[in-house]
């Protein structure tokens, strides 16, 4: 499970409507995220990037890993890394805008900086030593930018749940018509 009791969160309580308008997906994520362990009952701001993640890497597949779509998946040890990384680079004191998610089989990197970017993208200045990255496939997310826009994506979400609607029906009088 991601959410750890006792974990330092930010302060902000959010409606799962409230982290699914922010996150900019269906508020059925956030119930399943729920459902799986992926996010606590109660929701923080720092959900709204989790549940960014958890939608593109819950329906990414690996290009030697095919897998069926009808059938239901368990989450990954690569999925939960890169939802841990997520969670942690939130309240990291080293995040920036320029700070990306890189998401591969085998493990996950965060780079803060456009420094750290281009180590990872090449070991050495003149491209003859290997890189982390070489020789394999790998997903690069924005958080940074996620998260430095989260705090004017709050400001403009609703914080309530929506009005569920009646299911009570309204007869409508029927008219009559003159022959």
């Amino acid at each position: 499970m991601i959410f750890i009791p006792g974990a330092p969160m930010p302060s902000g309580r959010l409606t799962a409507n409230a982290v699914a308008v922010a996150a900019g997906v269906d508020s059925n994520w956030v119930y399943r995220a729920v459902e799986n362990g992926i996010l606590p009952e109660q929701h923080f701001e720092a959900d709204v990037i989790v549940i960014k993640v958890y939608r593109l890497i819950s329906q990414f597949v690996w290009p030697d890993r095919p897998r069926q779509r009808s059938r239901k998946h368990e989450i990954d040890t690569w999925q939960l890394s890169a939802l841990h990384a997520a969670r942690d680079a939130v309240t990291d004191p080293k995040t920036t805008p320029e700070t990306t998610l890189w998401i591969m089989q085998d493990s996950v990197r965060v780079a803060h900086t456009r420094e750290e970017r281009a180590a990872l993208e090449s070991a050495a200045a003149d491209g003859h030593e290997p890189s982390v990255l070489d020789a394999q496939v790998a997903l690069r997310l924005p958080i940074g930018r996620w998260i430095d826009e989260l705090p004017s994506l709050l400001a403009r979400t609703p914080k309530r749940e929506p009005r569920r609607r009646t299911a009570s029906r309204t007869r409508r009088p029927q008219s009559s018509s003159a022959a």
